[in-house]
């Protein structure tokens, strides 16, 4: 059936719907209107611990883009990559400060991310890097 050259259309949008979801939703990488191209990358993980484990690349202009997550009991583990050059964006307000944990501390507490608060629009930046977050409790 792949010989045949009447059936070409293996590039449908089914499959990019598919594609779509998994990134977007289920690993939590968006690209950001504002900055487009994956210079930021905004991280809106929908943990679910009925998917089990998630690792998900993407090779954006800037590098590798990585989400992983996995579940112990209704603990997350999640790690994220943010290529060189490029920043992250977790957006949320502090409730995400006190349920996702950075290398052993809350999140809001942590060194290695930037808290930005802008009128309505409030979340953390992580500059380029691996991040080892830890999201208690985290719920399906």
């Amino acid at each position: 059936m792949r010989s045949d050259p009447s059936m070409n259309s293996y590039n449908h949008y089914a499959y990019g719907a598919v594609g779509e979801w998994i990134y977007r939703y289920a690993a939590g990488v968006d690209a950001s209107p504002l900055d487009p191209g994956f210079h930021t990358v905004v991280l809106r993980p929908r943990l679910d611990s009925r998917l089990k484990d998630l690792d998900f690349s993407y090779h954006s202009p800037y590098g590798t883009i990585r989400s992983a997550w996995s579940f112990a009991g209704t603990t997350a583990s999640w790690i994220v990559t943010i290529p060189p050059n490029s920043r992250g964006w977790l957006p949320g307000s502090g409730d995400k400060g006190d349920t996702y944990w950075l290398d052993g501390e809350p999140l809001a507490r942590s060194a290695r991310v930037h808290r930005f608060v802008s009128g309505e629009e409030s979340g953390f930046e992580l500059p380029a890097g691996t991040y080892s977050f830890t999201i208690h409790p985290a719920s399906p």
